[in-house]
């Protein structure tokens, strides 16, 4: 699935529809025009952490995964992946690879434990491989 960022931040209707739960000072570091590739989908309803829509897995600018709002964006590629696993939360329905499951996964990436990040360079790599037939060695 691949995407392309229409606008940096929600709209106000944008902002109520994802309740209370998102945080308006947030900032994405996406940049309008640019297409990316969908991690994985995150379908939230109640969230404490995204309220409630749907938000979407990528690689932002700077190189961090992170979640935003998929109103930020519109699909330019509608195939999710084959990589993908859907698994059910009590605040909504997970769509990632399987690895990213894992517990502390986002925060030991984020964290640099090598092991982790070996494992989200390979996810990546899969993943720009079946969006656009190679690895984007340009991304960050």
């Amino acid at each position: 699935m691949r995407v392309r960022c229409i606008q940096q931040r929600p709209s106000e209707t944008q902002v109520t529809a994802l309740g209370s739960s998102y945080y308006r000072s947030q900032s994405f570091h996406l940049t309008v025009g640019k297409e990316y590739v969908a991690i994985g989908l995150d379908l939230a309803i109640d969230s404490n952490v995204h309220g409630n829509g749907v938000w979407i897995h990528l690689v932002s600018d700077h190189g961090n995964l992170i979640w935003a709002p998929l109103a930020l964006f519109e699909v330019t590629d509608p195939r999710v992946s084959k990589y993908w696993e859907a698994r059910v939360f009590d605040e909504g329905l997970k769509l990632w690879p399987p690895s990213l499951f894992r517990d502390s996964y986002h925060e030991d990436l984020a964290d640099g434990v090598a092991e982790v990040e070996d494992d989200f360079r390979r996810v990546r790599a899969r993943l720009e491989e079946e969006a656009y037939g190679h690895a984007d060695t340009h991304a960050p």
